[in-house]
């Protein structure tokens, strides 16, 4: 198998789009989200050294348990082959991701979970030969689309947060070989010119059928929220949040990402917030990240006390997506 990619970056930042992207190549195969870092990696010394059989054994059955990996098909064959050749938490990983490529006669092999930003490091030194594509788009639009998620906070202020820190996690990467930024808006509104760089750096052939989705099935079938990565590529999200944020929730974001707007290629457009401004975003983002803990405790127990229970975990840390009438990818 050749050097694999991996796409990361802040949720609604165009990760699906670029999975979509390069899964209609006949040599690459995407797998989607697997949150292995989370759900296994973080947890590695609680699992123990996966060299054992038992702890191998048991990660596997605890992780294949996990509802949003119901999309894999062939459970029992993908089992066989983690207990065959995941003898290490990178073997394990290898082996999950080549099983997908394989399953679909795809050559190249790669991942997309936008939370592996956190990641990123690790997946460098683990595969120096590979590709990390880090999707980046303006924070402005993010937050705007993160409002209208089921899973996301209610107030601008956590959620511009979560695309400093997804940012900053992958820019960890900058100066290496595997680095690969990709801006949202360059691919969104020259299409063609940047599928054509992605495939030279991958290189890849480049041919105009990636940006048809006609007749191109995505697996696992799409939420409801990233349908729009399966449709052909259009511009009509850029610039959004100019009619979905009001001054003073633009002016809070601007304020919590900082200079680090103009690291990642955006420009500043409101003044610097007033002291009373910056106290209700703190306000409302305590308030609303206070809510959606209560919500949360007993998963955030499972975390703590049993942090190999990774099913129990999730069901209770996705109640509150669960009671807002929408389910997580792979939840449905």
């Amino acid at each position: 198998m050749e050097s694999p990619i991996f796409i990361v970056g802040a949720s609604r930042s165009g990760t699906s789009l670029m999975r979509n992207i390069l899964n209609r190549h006949p040599r690459i195969g995407i797998c989607g989200e697997t949150h292995f870092h989370h759900y296994v990696y973080k947890r590695r010394k609680h699992f123990g050294d996966l060299a054992d059989l038992k702890n191998r054994r048991r990660v596997i059955e605890e992780y294949l348990g996990l509802r949003r990996l119901r999309f894999i098909t062939d459970r029992a064959g993908l089992s066989e082959a983690l207990m065959r050749e995941g003898s290490s938490y990178q073997d394990l990983f290898t082996s999950f991701v080549k099983f997908h490529a394989l399953s679909g006669a795809k050559q190249r092999w790669g991942e997309k979970t936008p939370q592996h930003a956190f990641f990123a490091e690790t997946l460098c030194d683990w595969f120096p030969s590979g590709t990390i594509i880090h999707m980046i788009r303006d924070p402005r639009d993010v937050v705007a689309s993160l409002q209208r998620m089921p899973w996301g906070h209610d107030s601008v202020v956590p959620n511009a947060r979560r695309w400093l820190n997804h940012n900053l996690a992958a820019h960890r990467c900058h100066g290496k070989r595997a680095y690969f930024p990709v801006q949202y808006e360059e691919l969104v509104t020259q299409p063609e010119r940047e599928v054509a760089r992605i495939c030279a750096r991958l290189g890849e052939e480049y041919f105009p059928g990636l940006l048809d989705p006609t007749g191109h099935q995505v697996h696992p079938p799409p939420a409801l929220w990233t349908q729009g990565a399966t449709k052909p590529i259009t511009t009509e999200r850029l610039g959004t949040w100019r009619q979905e944020l009001t001054p003073k929730q633009v002016a809070q974001i601007e304020w919590v990402i900082g200079p680090h707007m103009e690291t990642f290629g955006y420009g500043r457009e409101s003044d610097p917030p007033s002291s009373w401004t910056i106290a209700q975003g703190i306000g409302g983002a305590a308030f609303d990240t206070f809510r959606m803990r209560v919500t949360q405790i007993p998963g955030i127990w499972y975390h703590l006390a049993r942090p190999t229970k990774l099913s129990k975990e999730e069901f209770w840390m996705s109640r509150r997506v669960a009671k807002r009438g929408q389910m997580p990818a792979g939840l449905q």
